[in-house]
């Protein structure tokens, strides 16, 4: 695929996604689009792994959401930011890796098994720190909440994790021959991951066009905040890699799992229904920065990790 098609794939599904509301009713095949994508991932050869990186690539985005999440508290005592930067900050800070994670990091020339490792350990970590400190800030810090929040992170994973994975070690396992043919499909995730992003912003366009008192102070104040964050996670995951796992790391640190914190902004955070607005920000600048790289990142094959 040429440069100038993965150059303006997915400005052009984000314009369209935006533009178009009419489609958001697409977005309950989500998990369908996400497991393809999944399974298309997963069906090569495994490369031998070196597992202690995983760990420490995780523990390094936690620390650095953390950080975050202690600047929006310090800054809303000091500034006064409203409750719903804070709110929308917190969840964006400790949010885990996206589903498209691993694809995205083999589309890069990353290590998608190394990827996935650190999106399972990103999301088992998640369960108990997004309800803890999100549970706080929101006054929700009873225990029966706490486990509804940790379950709903859970099961967002398991649905799009199990089935596609299975298969794809299944076939590899099994039958190898059938499994090198699936590869040759491999070039169109791309477009799968594009599809995947217009749907969303479809879906996200819609909620935004039926809000009630819109307020677009806060509105443009959350696209300054998400913008804000996805600089500067993506550009410190991939100095803080190197040299040896720079796009592992800034995918572990800047691509989030907006889809799951947009849930849980609409769940658990009713009493400050914008929260949700600083997630669907996140949707447009990660996709356009992870569109960046893939048109200009140079390939290389993947690293023995």
């Amino acid at each position: 695929m040429s440069s100038n098609i993965r150059t303006i794939l997915m400005p052009l599904a984000i314009l369209l996604g935006i533009l178009f509301p009419q489609f958001h009713g697409l977005s309950n095949f989500l998990p369908f689009f996400i497991g393809i994508m999944m399974f298309l991932t997963f069906i090569s050869p495994v490369p031998p792994q070196e597992h202690h990186f995983t760990f420490k690539i995780e523990m390094r985005s936690l620390a650095t959401g953390m950080i975050l999440v202690s600047l929006l508290v310090a800054g809303t005592y000091l500034f006064n930011f409203p409750k719903e930067i804070l709110l929308a900050g917190i969840l964006l800070a400790l949010s885990p890796p996206a589903n498209a994670a691993p694809a995205m990091a083999k589309i890069l020339g990353g290590n998608p098994v190394l990827m996935f490792k650190i999106f399972i350990i990103g999301h088992v970590i998640a369960c108990f720190s997004i309800p803890l400190v999100f549970g706080f800030f929101t006054g929700n810090t009873s225990f029966e909440v706490y486990l509804e929040m940790a379950k709903a992170i859970f099961n967002k994973m398991q649905s799009i994790v199990t089935i596609p994975l299975a298969l794809a070690l299944g076939i590899r396992t099994f039958n190898p021959r059938v499994a090198d043919k699936f590869l040759r499909f491999q070039k169109y995730t791309i477009f799968v991951w594009s599809f995947s992003v217009f749907v969303i912003l479809s879906h996200a366009s819609f909620k935004i066009r039926h809000m009630e008192n819109m307020n677009w102070n806060l509105f443009f104040a959350m696209a300054i905040l998400s913008l804000s964050f996805c600089v500067l996670l993506f550009i410190f995951g991939w100095f803080s890699g190197k040299p040896k796992y720079p796009i592992e790391s800034s995918q572990s640190l800047g691509q989030k799992n907006t889809v799951l914190i947009i849930i849980l902004a609409q769940t658990f955070a009713k009493e400050w229904p914008l929260v949700v607005l600083g997630p669907i920000w996140y949707v447009i600048w990660q996709n356009l920065a992870l569109s960046y790289m893939n048109a200009k990142v140079k390939r290389t094959p993947v690293k023995e990790k």
